[in-house]
């Protein structure tokens, strides 16, 4: 029996070029090196005790000649049984039968110096085995002969093989070559190949030692008693090794179908084209028992190798990895396999030179080459090297095995770019799901999750939400086009989150919407000051389409915790503090609860302002207006007031946002006008005749029934359109100056008056108040007030009056509070005044008693100023 170890790697896997430096002995060649010695040691120390023990020759130990035995020892090395162990490969021969029948028939000098020989052919003539390789072998035969003579001849003198006790001393001395061979085996298996299993090994040498020892020993007494009964019994034998190896090759194909199943399954699963390959080089060296496993792959017409892999099942070696020689495959391996699509077999020993050249370019001793297949397009090369074992090496049964493992791995490579093509597919379509496509900032769904995540990770820390639009972008859309609007809120993305920076996240919510969360916030007053970062960097002027174009921004802030601790309730606040940014055309603002009509106590007023209006729980409060000049009240301006059971007494400023938002402002304005020209009605009875003002919201006058509505409460009421004037404001009426004209002019035609409030703070245009039928114009308070005080507002002040004088207009001042401001508004010659100075807006019955005192007191001082009568 002759075990035969992994072959010892001498050269690396590839070549590295011409120039390469040879690598230093490794350690396990050392190791295989000390081994031979010892074998050899062994053989030089047991030769001589087997000579002494043998003593003089008989007649039986010239039977069998040294060529003889040459010849047999020979025969054996070549006909040979392979057995595999996972990457373990054992080569067991019949050499304990020419061993045993020498020590039965030969002079020890002959049994010793014939295996010599024999071996020595087949080692260095038929297997070629390298230097160092066929020293270990010869050493390690030499020792097993050394040792099977040394125990056969010291345990008995006679070599009778009819005697059973020589049968016993045979078995003892074939046992112990047979045991000696597999443990070099074994040690060097376990040096070059690291996982050896003693057991299986030391088992499988004692089967086969036992039956070719009890086949030489029937052998042996055939030979003494009978010579022609060999030949029956070679038949057998022949019939036997036939029928072992049959055996072995079926027992192959089975394992190659476990194996290709095996591999099947591991390399079937999704994965990225890389992981694969690594898998598949893996299995593949396993699966062949190749030393070496490669891959290369490459684009479509192209003959350069995109990725080059490489695996190696021996331990140390580099392992799996990207490798720099792809491009250094044989010309050959390229034609046939690459370019025709057909497999390549190099065995072991090749003398083609073709062949030849192939193996020195992979620096291999046999190779497998298979091309990966993807339809009809060849996608790369696969090549499996070296096979494991010293006689074994790639065989057909291989080569098909093999070309069906490269059509499994190029589905797997297949099915993995299709997975990595789907899941690219998949984070591209996620990445759309949560980012706007217009500006590529993340979108109303991905900053909800990220204001989410940093609300409950928020701990003590603040944050705030900045919500804004643009001033002017819908201007811009229906004048220059939506493709112009596209590129202006591509430039604003691109300028608020240069503005904000590494501080925030900027998103798009739609429109011309964008919101920044700011999730560590030192101080509300930083947040400010970054709203005014942003205002700042969209102010300045954007050239688009060779045309310069500046927008304005409307910011609302709302902060955590103060104004919420969830996304709905922050984006909420920050949108009402946004809407009030643009009502006040401030820019920035912060949000105030007091002037959100969302909030809970807003909400519930809207439900309760209907049964309220219903159940006249609406008070019409009237402020007087006077002549500047004497004091006399000409008129009233009718301001609305609700005394709810629970909130106690509510301002105009609490509920009328709330009336506008939930559409009762129609109703409300009609309960106003209705209880005024009531009360216009009941001064008339009493003797005071005076003009009555109802502010007139610019929703109202969207409604086209509106004016029909005006004319039945003066017929119902009785009363001359002549006393009752109308205050709009500014804005409402540049909000549609064109439709304003016509709606105005229907309802002046009755002879109702209409009057300007709040002149000076809108836009108004000088060329539509023309065409107005306005009569009035009231100046703000905001520059009445500080007039005494302030230069500039006193300047405004004149210039209002002188103005509206030369337009025919008469001027009402409101928000005169003192003596003071009434002195210098009638040194301006303002016709009319009303503010506190008179009087505070009081209840109509209040109002009319105070009105009598006052021309009581004026009639019994005689002439002289009602101000300071009052006083």
């Amino acid at each position: 029996m002759t075990p035969t170890p992994v072959r010892p790697p001498l050269r690396s896997p590839l070549p590295r070029g011409p120039g390469r430096i040879r690598p230093r002995r490794a350690p396990r060649d050392l190791g295989t090196l000390a081994l031979t010695l010892a074998l050899a040691g062994i053989a030089v120390v047991l030769a001589p005790v087997a000579l002494r023990a043998a003593g003089q020759p008989g007649a039986d130990d010239t039977l069998m000649t040294w060529w003889q035995l040459a010849v047999m020892f020979a025969g054996t090395a070549v006909f040979v049984v392979h057995l595999e162990f996972g990457s373990e490969a054992e080569t067991f021969s019949l050499s304990e039968i020419p061993l045993v029948l020498g020590l039965f028939f030969a002079r020890p000098e002959a049994l010793l110096g014939g295996r010599l020989l024999g071996e020595a052919v087949v080692v260095l003539l038929v297997r070629r085995q390298r230097s160092a390789k066929a020293a270990f072998n010869l050493c390690l035969f030499a020792s097993e002969t050394a040792i099977a003579l040394a125990l056969f001849h010291s345990l008995g003198s006679d070599p009778d093989p009819l005697r059973p006790e020589a049968w016993v001393r045979a078995l003892v001395a074939a046992g112990a070559a047979s045991l000696l061979g597999a443990l070099a085996v074994w040690i060097v298996v376990r040096l070059h190949a690291g996982a050896a299993k003693p057991q299986r090994l030391l088992l499988a040498a004692a089967v086969t030692v036992v039956a070719n020892t009890s086949l030489a020993a029937v052998a042996a007494v055939l030979l003494r008693a009978a010579p022609l009964a060999l030949l029956p019994l070679l038949t057998v034998a022949g019939v036997l090794v036939a029928a072992y190896r049959g055996y072995n090759r079926l027992a192959h194909r089975y394992e190659g179908l476990e194996l290709l199943y095996q591999f099947t399954r591991i390399t079937g699963g999704p994965a990225r084209p890389e992981d694969t390959v690594q898998r598949v080089l893996a299995e593949a060296g396993r699966l062949l028992r190749a030393r070496h496993a490669m891959i290369a792959l490459f684009t479509p017409g192209s003959d350069e190798p995109w990725l080059f892999l490489h695996a190696s099942t021996e331990p140390g070696d580099a392992g799996t990895g990207r490798r720099p020689d792809g491009d250094n495959l044989p010309a050959r391996l390229r034609r046939q396999v690459l370019r025709e699509g057909r497999s390549l077999l190099i065995r072991r020993g090749a003398s083609d030179p073709e062949d030849r050249e192939v193996l020195a370019g992979l620096a291999a001793q046999d190779c497998l080459a298979a091309p990966l297949t993807s339809g009809e397009q060849t996608s790369g090369v696969f090549v499996v090297t070296d096979r494991l074992g010293q006689v074994s090496t790639f065989d057909d049964e291989d080569r098909r095995l093999f070309a069906t493992l490269a059509a499994q791995a190029a589905v797997a490579l297949e099915n993995g770019r299709l997975v990595q093509r789907l899941q690219e597919q998949a984070r591209v379509r996620a990445h759309e799901s949560r980012h706007d496509a217009l500006t590529g900032l993340p979108n109303r769904t991905m900053f909800s999750e990220r204001l989410r995540h940093d609300l409950d990770a928020r701990g003590t820390r603040r944050g705030a939400v900045l919500l804004m639009d643009l001033d002017g972008f819908k201007e811009v859309n229906d004048t220059l086009g939506h493709h112009i609007g596209d590129q202006l809120l591509q430039e604003v993305g691109r300028r608020v989150r240069d503005a904000v920076g590494g501080r925030g996240m900027v998103a798009r919510l739609g429109g011309d919407e964008f919101v920044v969360l700011l999730p560590d916030l030192m101080d509300v007053g930083a947040g400010l000051a970054l709203a005014g970062e942003v205002v700042l960097a969209l102010g300045r002027p954007m050239q688009l389409a060779a045309m310069t174009l500046e927008v304005g921004a409307s910011v609302g802030l709302a902060v955590w915790p103060d104004h919420g601790t969830d996304p709905t309730t922050l984006l909420q606040r920050a949108d009402v503090a946004m809407y009030a940014a643009k009502r006040t055309r401030g820019g920035i603002t912060l949000y105030d609860p007091d002037t959100d009509w969302n909030s809970q106590v807003r909400l519930r007023l809207a439900g309760e302002l209907r049964a309220a209006l219903e159940q006249h729980q609406i008070d019409v409060w009237y402020q007087p207006i006077a002549r500047a000049a004497d004091g006399h009240v000409v008129g009233a301006e009718a301001l609305v007031r609700w005394l709810h059971p629970e909130l106690g007494r509510l301002s105009p400023a609490e509920f009328i946002p709330v009336a506008e938002r939930s559409g009762l402002i129609h109703d409300l304005t009609l309960y106003v006008l209705d209880d005024a020209l009531a009360q216009v009605a009941a001064w008339r009875a009493g003797g005071l005749e005076l003009f009555v003002t109802v502010n007139l919201p610019p929703q109202v006058l969207r409604d086209v029934d509106w004016a029909a509505k005006v004319a039945d409460r003066i017929t119902r009421h009785g009363v001359d359109p002549r006393w009752l004037t109308f205050e709009i404001t500014e804005t409402g009426i540049m909000t549609d100056p064109e439709r304003m004209v016509v709606v105005l002019g229907d309802i002046a035609a009755s002879g109702i008056s209409f009057a300007i409030d709040d002149f000076g703070t809108g836009y108004s245009s000088l060329a539509y108040l023309q065409q107005l039928p306005v009569s009035k114009v009231k100046i703000d308070k905001s520059f009445v007030t500080p007039m005494t005080q302030d230069p500039a507002a006193a300047a405004i002040v004149r210039s209002v009056v002188d103005l509206a004088r030369s337009l025919g207009l008469t001027v009402v001042a409101e928000g005169v509070e003192d003596g003071r401001t009434l002195d210098q508004l009638v040194a301006v010659d303002c016709p009319l005044v009303q503010g506190y100075v008179l009087s505070r807006a009081i209840p109509p019955a209040d109002l009319t008693t105070w009105i009598l005192q006052r021309r009581a007191t004026a009639a019994a001082v005689g002439a002289g100023r009602v101000g300071r009568a009052a006083r």
